[in-house]
């Protein structure tokens, strides 16, 4: 059994993404990693070839400024890494992605376990979504909980849409199962500056520079006030730690249980009935979780 990983970075410098941690913690799990960078002009590339192992292989790719249609440029730039991709089994992380170690042995059990297995097309991880500062995750609803981030080489199968998983060319979700990897995720848990840096960035890739300028007013502190969070009391991967050490922010929250605020409003209630009833209510979920 041969695992290839992969992932794109562009201008993670300049916001302020652990790409470095998050390509060296794929690393033990992989046979080779490969990474696409797109054009950037912060020393991305430069920083990719100084992690120095031999299992990456990087790729370079043009970068189409005008392409403004629903992030479908990350999804692009993830799938010309995924077909470059080698494995039986493809493993992907995202720059503000890092692999915690202490569940590398699941995953890597987990892939031997289903490689006779062909109706499995991918697998799950579980996911720490940090908000405000690396110790305040996100509790709310709207932040998936499980995600596809192992998927079967096929021409049949790549990511859509904003990237955020994967699915058939025809649109289907993948059957999948729980890998036992946990993933945490750092691309909220940013300084305030470079936060806001990185929102102005994205927003491009979906909207006309008036909308981004409406979207990207925030409070002075960039992260709102009432999201709802949770102190982290757990261990960082390894390969976060000293970043970790370095942050010198924090964040903390009213932590209301109504937010009083259209967007947030349902999400709201289906977080109390969960809480009272244990029932999941309205979660969406992209893919087919089977026995």
């Amino acid at each position: 059994m041969k695992i290839s990983g992969f992932t794109f970075i562009r201008n993670g410098n300049s916001l302020g993404y652990p790409f470095a941690a998050s390509i060296k913690s794929l690393l033990p799990l992989c046979d080779e990693l490969i990474v696409n960078v797109p054009h950037s002009t912060d020393g991305t590339l430069e920083s990719v070839r100084a992690i120095n192992d031999p299992k990456i292989r990087i790729l370079e790719s043009e970068w189409d400024e005008k392409q403004r249609t629903a992030g479908l440029a990350l999804s692009h730039h993830t799938n010309l890494a995924l077909k470059q991709c080698t494995g039986d089994w493809c493993v992907y992380i995202q720059g503000d992605e890092v692999l915690h170690e202490g569940t590398l042995p699941a995953m890597r059990s987990a892939m031997e376990r289903e490689y006779d297995q062909p109706q499995v097309q991918g697998l799950l991880v579980d996911y720490t979504h940090f908000y405000g500062s690396y110790w305040t995750y996100a509790c709310s609803f709207g932040w998936y909980q499980q995600e596809v981030r192992v998927v079967r080489r096929d021409p049949a199968i790549g990511s859509r849409g904003d990237a955020q998983g994967f699915r058939t060319l025809d649109g289907q979700k993948l059957r999948v199962k729980k890998s036992g990897g946990h993933y945490c995720h750092y691309g909220h848990a940013l300084h305030p500056d470079t936060a806001r840096i990185k929102l102005q960035n994205l927003s491009r890739l979906w909207h006309d520079d008036a909308s981004v300028e409406k979207i990207c007013r925030r409070p002075d502190g960039f992260y709102e006030d009432d999201h709802k969070v949770k102190p982290f009391t757990g261990t960082h991967p390894a390969v976060m730690r000293e970043i970790v050490a370095a942050a010198n922010w924090t964040y903390t929250s009213r932590n209301p249980l109504i937010r009083l605020r259209r967007k947030y409003f349902w999400k709201d209630v289906a977080a109390l009935v969960k809480d009272c009833t244990g029932v999941e209510i309205g979660v969406h979920r992209n893919y087919r979780l089977i026995k």
